[in-house]
């Protein structure tokens, strides 16, 4: 009997040792911040970066100087691919972090010979670490990612993924661009003084113990992100697009035009949608392939809301005034619209479907996202994962205003916001009948 037990076990460990994975909402600043510090200090392989907007503030040199120290100190592998547009970091920095080990690659600086390439962005936030861990979602190497900003921050969420198949997927999706000379270059860098390298070496330590006494950050906690996890009930699954194509020899090329493969991904969930779709997302400008997707799924009878950023708290004026031209057509169609009031800015990109399926993404609901820029989600068939990632989505509506059947707000009955600013207020509908079209083209 005893044998055949451990037969049993044998034939059936496998089968239930393929989903042993970890899907942990990151959803306060602390955490979001404080896991990549330890997974920074805990690397023993490879970290790597891939960021549409990487500071060099307060976060930026705090991590760049734990990157350093993971070169350096334990010869771990370091790229940090940053885009050329929107990332900021100073030639010196970049050139301190070359002489330390820190491999650093800009994604499609553009050409004037080649305007629409300028459209073509890096919009990633993928943080990678040895073959075990990864953080996909909305945030970026910023200070207000972190409520570290002195103005206004961003609301924002991530998640923390184990999963041996989905790892070896990020990893192949980061090198596949990090590896294409038509998409990644090295990033141009000057010979140091020794004045400039003491300087930059002094504000990188004095980033990492600002960061532990303004934010109260701890290094070296040894802490393991996965304590407490539950194992997901289903396979982690990292969707991406792609930048290579197999030529007419059947070899694979590198390629600058993107093969959307995170619209396609997430469309199918849509489409399997049987009951609710719950949606935050920062800038939400349906394209006519989106449009078609909400409406079968309202068609099916399934109810959709959607919370998204008020007048008061978008920070992409254009952005804004798109979304109120197409506000009345979602109302139209039977979408539930709601819109955030502060006092931080809305940059999440996350949906729940049926309460059953999560999503956490760095894809905006517009144009940019499904045509031009580069795009990563991670989802979870969890029913629990799903209820509580769509309870925190609730609490959101607590500060966030309806919109009624009219296209007017119903203020919040525990909140009175007031109306917008009248500068504010003319600016918007200037932009609405000017710049908005812009988005169109797109």
């Amino acid at each position: 009997m005893r044998f055949l037990l451990i037969i049993i076990a044998f034939v059936f460990l496998p089968l239930t040792s393929v989903y042993a994975d970890i899907f942990r909402i990151l959803d306060s600043e602390g955490d979001a911040l404080q896991c990549r510090i330890d997974l920074i200090q805990q690397s023993k392989q490879q970290v790597l970066l891939s960021y549409y907007v990487v500071n060099e503030d307060l976060v930026g040199l705090a991590l760049f100087d734990l990157l350093v120290e993971a070169s350096r100190d334990r010869g771990v592998k370091v790229c940090l691919l940053i885009d050329a547009v929107r990332s900021k970091i100073s030639k010196p920095v970049v050139a301190y972090l070359e002489e330390n080990g820190v491999q650093v690659r800009v994604f499609n600086p553009g050409s004037i010979w080649r305007p629409l390439n300028y459209a073509r962005r890096l919009h990633d936030k993928l943080f990678l670490v040895d073959e075990t861990n990864f953080i996909v979602g909305g945030r970026n190497i910023k200070k207000e990612y972190y409520a570290l900003g002195k103005g206004k921050n961003f609301l924002d969420r991530d998640v923390l993924v184990q999963s041996e198949k989905a790892i070896k997927k990020a990893q192949f999706h980061f090198f596949s661009i990090w590896d294409n000379r038509k998409l990644s270059f090295a990033s141009p860098t000057i010979k140091l003084t020794d004045k400039e390298r003491i300087k930059i070496k002094h504000d990188f330590a004095e980033s990492r113990i600002l960061i532990q006494n303004e934010r109260g950050m701890y290094l070296y906690t040894g802490y393991d992100w996965a304590t407490g996890q539950p194992q997901t009930a289903g396979p982690v699954s990292f969707e991406c697009d792609r930048f290579y194509k197999r030529g007419k020899n059947g070899k694979i090329e590198n390629s600058d035009i993107k093969i959307s493969g995170s619209t396609a991904s997430l469309l199918k969930l849509i489409n399997v949608a049987k009951k609710s779709i719950t949606i935050e997302n920062a800038y939400v400008i349906p394209t006519k392939k989106w449009t078609r997707a909400l409406k079968k799924a309202l068609n099916r009878g399934v109810k959709i809301r959607i919370l998204t950023n008020s007048m008061a708290t978008n920070d992409v004026m254009m952005a804004q005034a798109a979304y109120l031209n197409n506000r009345r057509k979602l109302i139209n169609m039977g979408i539930d619209i709601w819109e955030y009031q502060g006092p931080k800015t809305l940059h999440i990109k996350s949906t729940v479907i049926d309460d059953s399926i999560s999503i956490v993404s760095s894809y905006n609901l517009h144009a940019l996202s499904e045509r031009w820029s580069t795009e990563v989600a991670v989802w979870v068939a969890d029913t629990s994962l799903a209820k509580q990632h769509r309870a925190i989505m609730d609490r959101h509506l607590s500060n966030a205003t309806h919109i009624g059947p009219n296209n007017v707000r119903i203020e919040n009955p525990g909140h009175h916001f007031g109306p917008y600013p009248f500068c504010l207020r003319a600016q918007v509908a200037i932009t609405r009948y000017t710049l908005a079209w812009i988005l169109k083209l797109l």
